[in-house]
């Protein structure tokens, strides 16, 4: 019995390490999740500053929390493989992350000028980066990967059926939003913006970050590795729309109608969490993500030409 109660007393003691540990690392990892984005908080507006931190600390906090109430009852098993999905998430967000150190680090090492090199050129250079980030990723979830595409291949019609209702309904409640705040802010979102001018510049490389690497990267990352750190259902599903919205906006805000832009943002973003969260396979939001990124730069593209 005393050896039961040991156990039982360090099993609590290392829930709470971690809790807190899990804490003190997300705090950490601050900058590293804005840079995601290529969102610097130093430089940002006051305002802005302001409620990226609020919502990070909120979100560092939550997580935090919900980590020690889903496990302070776990078994020691099931508190093992949590800790293994955890950490496969976090693995991925960060190999995420270092997206430009990459790019930098090749460069260096190939001692190759981005400034001689042509427009073309810089974009093959990119596409390569990318397509490392993606193979590097795909091998982190290579277990979950499996299992996906051997359900998915037995369930696609079932699921796309299903969750393309879903999909049109979050396009709807997208489009009308973006009008509205459009109207509102007499221009269109800064994320909307800088998508157009770099297409302008280098479309082969828009085509592919935008209709391949995005949806894969932006699966793997903001549904697939949040929920294996959040299990809560309902607060994963908040925590991954509010972040893919926020991350979209961040950066951009001008006047403080620029931060409506959440709502069209992350309204997918909930959208595909759901559908992550009643499926629990990837590639039925990350199929949705690319058929939305692929009308949408194809609509882009015609509307260039034009």
């Amino acid at each position: 019995m005393n050896i039961e109660k040991i156990n039982e007393t360090k099993r609590k003691f290392i829930i709470i390490i971690i809790t807190i540990s899990t804490y003190i690392l997300l705090m950490l990892f601050k900058n590293t999740y804005f840079n995601l984005y290529n969102i610097n908080l130093k430089t940002l507006p006051q305002i802005e500053q302001l409620i990226s931190n609020i919502t990070y600390n909120i979100f560092a906090i939550a997580t935090s929390l919900f980590f020690l109430i889903k496990h302070k009852k776990d078994t020691e098993e099931n508190f093992k493989k949590y800790i293994k999905q955890a950490l496969i998430g976090l693995a991925t967000i960060f190999i995420y992350s270092i997206t430009s150190i990459l790019e930098i680090g090749i460069l260096l090492l190939t001692k190759i000028n981005p400034k001689n090199l042509t427009i073309l050129q810089k974009s093959i250079f990119l596409i390569i980066c990318e397509t490392i980030i993606m193979i590097i990723i795909l091998l982190i979830n290579k277990e979950k990967l499996k299992k996906n595409i051997k359900d998915i291949k037995e369930k696609y019609e079932e699921y796309y059926t299903e969750y393309l209702k879903l999909y049109i309904l979050a396009l709807i409640i997208m489009i009308i939003s973006n009008l509205i705040i459009n109207n509102l802010t007499k221009g269109i979102a800064g994320n909307e913006e800088m998508i157009r001018t770099t297409l302008n510049k280098a479309p082969l490389y828009m085509f592919f970050s935008s209709v391949i690497f995005a949806p894969f990267t932006e699966e793997m990352v903001f549904r697939q590795s949040i929920k294996n750190i959040i299990t809560n259902k309902k607060t994963f599903i908040i925590t991954s729309g509010l972040i893919f919205g926020g991350l979209h906006v961040i950066g951009n805000i001008n006047t403080i109608y620029d931060i409506l832009y959440i709502i069209p943002y992350a309204t997918p973003g909930i959208a595909l969490a759901i559908m992550l969260e009643k499926t629990d396979n990837i590639f039925v939001p990350m199929g949705i993500h690319f058929l939305h990124n692929g009308l949408l730069m194809t609509l882009q593209i015609i509307l260039m030409f034009i």
